[in-house]
């Protein structure tokens, strides 16, 4: 047999094992733009592994171009959502409360959850989605590890389908990684990794009440959307999870503890930057000092007109010409405002000296990847927890956008401008973040790969697969407290008994 034949028989060899090997994976992002776009990433890193991908995407989500990999199966549902995101601020007010000044606490999120319960019971007892889901023969789902719609777990359950989680949230809780509420960070108490006391107070508590009950999660949930199925809760189906995949880090984070089936990626929407074009490359390029690159994320977020004006009034003080993602138009030359930006691609541009940010976790990554430093606007939810870090690791600073004067606004974003000490910092750790984590929507597909691969069950403590009481050692503190309590009372008996024997024989004697 020729060298050549030999050749093309182990290419066939190949391609078929290949072939072969080709799983079927459903992606389940939640009901939002960022979540769909970092998906959509790993999506076709899985395809580049040689999967076939399918995503589930909102109908309001369908049209907007968010998944651009033609390889990648839209599988569109939930017309009867309408805009998700739209709904959540009108139902919530969340974005009008913060104007108003309201603090947000965790009793706070009550409206959001019911909301969510609301939509994701909406999608559990969608019998064409689900029928659509069963008729992919999906090998395995990826599934976001999304607080708010956490019900969802209940449908590789209900299907039988190997999965594995992701999320932007490390949860110590749903994967039972032991931890230590004195260094461990919380994204509730909004703290960093070096606590007072009274922060230690708080987070123990926090801690106490998360370990033992899941506010976001319908307890009733198997018996209404898989009666057929043993009713566990979805804690317990989650510790079924063949790998935990977090979007963060050590180097924009804190140091955490993990467990071996837990793997920390950063932030999967990261890309090399494209070259500006049009009306953008032409600002860009007539701006001899730098630009600032303003945007309050994907969603259309409400901004009152005085801090409107107030930033306005800023940005034009500033030596640096302003990009702001914003409905509106300025006339200021200094000032381009665009219903729609690039974002990645203008924070790779080497002209963007700052980024004024709401602090969402896509653009934070974005910015530490390109080495961008940033000036923080939290709005709502884990923002402010992400702005603390910033100011922490000296990345940038952050303020509250509603109290500080224009003046002080100017100040700050040419300070984190002109101090090389941001731009050194978020720079260097850009060096360690691309060192390290290489390109995180590959690292995510290449776990999720390992474990269709191999399961996940040899990477699982046994933490993750005893009930709660034995791995909060409830048993054992009760045995050592029944043992005290024994001993004790032996010992009181005995006393007694010495006593009575002594008062005995003083009776005697007189």
């Amino acid at each position: 047999m020729s060298s050549s034949v030999i050749q093309l028989l182990i290419i066939a060899s190949t391609f078929s094992l290949n072939v072969c090997e080709a799983k079927n994976v459903v992606m389940i992002p939640p009901l939002s733009k960022s979540y769909l776009i970092y998906h959509a990433n790993i999506g076709q890193a899985l395809v580049e592994l040689g999967h076939n991908v399918s995503i589930c995407v909102p109908d309001y989500l369908a049209n907007k171009r968010l998944v651009p990999h033609k390889e990648i199966n839209i599988i569109k549902y939930g017309e009867y959502l309408g805009d998700v995101e739209a709904l959540l601020y009108e139902k919530t007010q969340m974005i009008e409360k913060f104007w108003a000044g309201e603090i947000q606490t965790v009793s706070s999120l009550s409206p959001t959850i019911e909301l969510f319960k609301d939509l994701i019971h909406q999608v559990l007892t969608d019998e064409a989605f689900i029928t659509t889901l069963r008729g992919l023969k999906p090998d395995f789902l990826v599934i976001e590890n999304f607080m708010f719609t956490r019900n969802v777990l209940v449908l590789p359950y209900k299907l039988d389908v190997p999965f594995g989680l992701i999320g932007t949230m490390h949860d110590y809780f749903l994967s039972r990684i032991p931890f230590s509420p004195a260094v461990d960070p919380l994204v509730f108490n909004h703290e960093t990794d070096r606590k007072s006391f009274l922060q230690r107070v708080q987070a123990t508590i926090l801690s106490a009440v998360f370990t033992v009950y899941d506010m976001f999660t319908d307890s009733h949930v198997v018996s209404r959307y898989a009666p057929e199925k043993p009713d566990i809760s979805i804690r317990e189906i989650a510790l079924k999870a063949e790998i935990f995949i977090t979007e963060i880090d050590h180097i924009l984070d804190y140091p955490r503890v993990t467990l071996t089936n837990t793997k920390l990626v950063g932030g999967s929407s990261v890309s090399e930057a494209k070259p500006l074009s049009g009306d953008i490359k032409h600002f860009v390029d007539k701006s001899p000092n730098g630009i600032v690159l303003v945007s309050f994320g994907g969603g259309d977020i409400y901004i009152p007109d005085y801090i409107r004006t107030k930033m306005a009034n800023a940005f034009l003080k500033l030596n640096l010409n302003v990009i702001w993602k914003i409905n509106g138009t300025f006339e200021q030359d200094k000032i381009l405002a665009l219903n729609w930006i690039p974002q990645n691609d203008l924070l790779g541009h080497p002209k963007t000296r700052v980024f004024v940010s709401h602090c969402g976790k896509n653009g934070q990554y974005e910015a530490l990847y390109h080495g961008v430093p940033i000036l923080c606007l939290p709005i709502y939810g884990d923002q402010f927890y992400n702005s603390k870090r910033i100011a922490v690791k000296e990345f940038g600073q952050y303020t509250d956008i509603r109290e500080i004067t224009s003046e002080k606004f100017t100040e700050l974003i040419q300070e984190i401008a002109d101090d090389p000490k941001y731009t050194n910092n978020i720079q260097k750790a850009s060096k360690l973040f691309k060192e390290l984590y290489k390109v995180p929507s590959k690292e995510a597909a290449y776990w999720f790969d390992h474990v269709m691969k191999y399961g996940g069950s040899y990477m699982r403590s046994s933490g993750q697969q005893m009930p709660l009481y034995q791995y909060l050692l409830l048993d054992v503190i009760a045995f050592l407290f029944a043992a005290l309590i024994a001993t004790l009372f032996a010992q009181f008996i005995i006393i007694r008994l010495c006593w009575k024997l002594l008062t005995k024989n003083k009776v005697k004697k007189d």
